[in-house]
């Protein structure tokens, strides 16, 4: 590759924060991207209030936030949309690194959408970015530890939590132990916010699930009822691989979480010269692993235009990337194992109204691969192009016995744009 002087990164949390400092130690140019209003993403949102922190004070004019990155191109294109005008824009770079994140996501639930319902990601997300806190009781039901770590965050800013119902039971957790023995930070995290929750009386349920949701309150798997004036649902974190696609990496499933993800080398570099995938977009491994694969991105980028790398460091680096991608996956085979078959009358594609009998029919045709379901089905046709019906889609794939052989087609633009926006960005 040739020399790369000026990088474009999307995404500012832990990966993308990671691939910037390191660059611009290098004294590199680098122009970041970041849906929010402020950078940080999901782990370390920053309210719109809050003093400039570090990165934004380094980045200066070089962070942009509140911009939808809508596309990439192999030749370092990035195509976003201005938050103030609406226009949309198109720049080159040298190379790009995305580090979009994961996405929350829950199984289908008899009852939902229902009013006070949303996943629990949501609710951080509204508390981390405008300190909104949530009226009434709230429960967060579905699997894995980011329950507790959502719902001690809403304790502590004042929320009411009354229950967290946990379908990982200690069963799981302890089938988990070997892997994280390794990385104590995890474990750590863990007890405080169990602690947490104990302070403020919150109910813990594990090895239950919801059921359905009945007028204001959630059935569980064993019957009981619990009311709820606020519910969040979250059953897995699913990686963002819409903006690879466009780019036109070559993807892969990955059968640990049940999702598609970019393909790469333990460095980061897809498939596409000059675009590398960090973080999350690698497999949903927790923010440590974030943070280091956003700075090994950044050193395979200075290694391929013969710059320096701390050989040492990078050495440190892989290995850790190892540890919290082994404990990663852990993780997410239990939560994918522990997720229910939804019933045959479920909705597993919200935007088109598709019933996953219509896609179990598909699949019975021997039908394995993405696309074709989507024709047949219509799953994947909607605003959200199969972020949300995706995963589900290919777990039913995985309940006939077979994998899921290629990923929905993506559009050359993440989202619709019109001709009129396309003239204000000149």
């Amino acid at each position: 590759m040739s020399a790369a002087r000026h990088v474009a990164v999307v995404g500012t949390g832990p990966a993308g924060e990671g691939t910037a400092v390191r660059l611009l130690d290098a004294g590199w140019a680098v122009t970041a991207f970041d849906e929010q209003p402020r950078s940080g993403g999901n782990i370390t949102r920053v309210r719109r209030d809050a003093p400039a922190t570090a990165l934004e004070q380094r980045l200066g004019k070089g962070l942009i936030c509140g911009a939808a990155v809508l596309g990439v191109a192999g030749d370092g294109r990035v195509t976003w949309r201005e938050a103030a005008t609406g226009a949309v824009r198109e720049d080159t770079f040298d190379a790009v690194v995305l580090a979009c994140g994961a996405y929350d996501m829950h199984c289908p639930v008899p009852g939902t959408p229902a009013p006070g319902v949303t996943s629990a990601g949501a609710l951080q997300a509204l508390l981390k970015g405008h300190g909104a806190v949530p009226a009434g009781d709230v429960v967060l039901a579905g699997a894995g530890p980011f329950l507790y770590v959502a719902a001690a965050g809403l304790c502590r800013a004042g929320a009411r939590v009354s229950a967290v119902v946990d379908r990982l039971g200690l069963a799981d957790y302890a089938r988990l132990a070997p892997a994280g023995a390794a990385i104590p930070g995890n474990a750590l995290e863990f007890a405080r916010d169990r602690a947490t929750l104990a302070r403020h009386g919150v109910t813990v349920l594990r090895g239950r699930g919801a059921a359905a949701v009945e007028n204001g309150r959630l059935r569980l798997d064993d019957g009981r009822r619990l009311a709820f004036d606020r519910l969040g649902l979250t059953d897995a974190f699913i990686a963002q691989s819409q903006l690879p696609r466009t780019a036109g990496c070559r993807l892969r499933w990955h059968a640990p979480g049940g999702y598609f993800v970019a393909e790469t080398d333990k460095w980061g570099r897809s498939s596409v010269a000059n675009v590398l995938v960090c973080g999350e977009g690698q497999g949903v491994r927790g923010w440590r692993h974030a943070r280091v694969s956003g700075e090994l991105a950044a050193m395979a980028l200075l290694a391929d235009a013969g710059e320096h790398v701390d050989t040492d460091r990078a050495r440190r680096l892989l290995r850790w990337r190892a540890l919290y991608a082994h404990f990663g996956e852990a993780l997410e085979s239990r939560m994918h194992a522990r997720a229910p078959v939804p019933p045959a009358a479920a909705t597993v594609c919200a935007c088109e109204s598709v019933p996953l009998a219509r896609v179990d029919e598909a699949v019975s045709l021997g039908l394995t691969d993405l696309s074709s379901i989507k024709v047949v089905t219509r799953c994947g046709m909607g605003p959200c192009q199969g972020r949300y019906c995706e995963p589900q889609v290919g777990r039913a794939i995985e309940q006939a016995g077979a994998v899921p052989r290629s990923a929905l087609n993506q559009r050359t633009l993440t989202r619709p744009v019109g001709a009129g926006e396309f003239a204000r960005g000149g």
